[in-house]
């Protein structure tokens, strides 16, 4: 089964990011898309586990993930991952409930996608602020977090699930997924 090996950063400051990542020569694969996400869990069985299904809608393109339990050495994950492009976003949707797994959380951000060496940098910006994850061999991590100015000790080992939650517990305004306010969505 592939691995998913990634590292995870708040965005202090985006334009001095993409400034970082274009004169260590990454080229931008994909502009800022919005995407919606939904993790599906039967009766919590996957999250218990440690695990994730989840259907992606991003631009005309919808992927359903598997991701296995998380390891985590020296700040960076790694997981089984298995994806696979899908027809249709509704109707992937419909395949799992009509296995038993249901909506579980819905999570919303605009992803910019970049290239750097043999590793993919993204840049996310989501309800609760800015992240940007670094996806490649432990080493290439290391080697282009350094380059980026980052220190492996501030790394999130936090899924958005889990960050949302924590900003629920101290604002209790927040609707039950992380979602944006519909005027902020394209077409809107």
């Amino acid at each position: 089964m592939p691995l998913e090996i990634e590292v995870k950063f708040a965005m202090r400051d985006r334009a001095a990011l993409v400034t970082r990542l274009i004169d260590a020569g990454a080229q931008r694969l994909y502009p800022e898309t919005f995407e919606d996400n939904i993790v599906l869990d039967r009766r919590g069985e996957l999250r218990t586990r440690g695990s994730l299904l989840r259907v992606r809608k991003f631009g005309k393109y919808v992927i359903a993930t598997y991701k296995g339990p998380t390891s985590i050495e020296g700040g960076i994950k790694s997981r089984d991952e298995v994806q696979t492009g899908v027809e249709s976003f509704e109707r992937a949707l419909a395949l799992f409930e009509a296995l038993g797994f249901r909506p579980a959380f819905r999570y919303q951000k605009f992803r910019e996608v970049w290239r750097l060496k043999d590793a993919e940098v993204v840049l996310d910006r989501t309800p609760i602020g800015e992240y940007f994850e670094i996806e490649g061999s432990i080493e290439l991590i290391r080697e282009i977090a350094a380059e980026l100015g980052m220190n492996m000790d501030e790394s999130i080992r936090a899924t958005y699930a889990d960050l949302y939650r924590q900003h629920r517990r101290t604002r209790g305004d927040l609707p039950e997924n992380m979602v944006f306010d519909p005027h902020q969505l394209p077409g809107a």
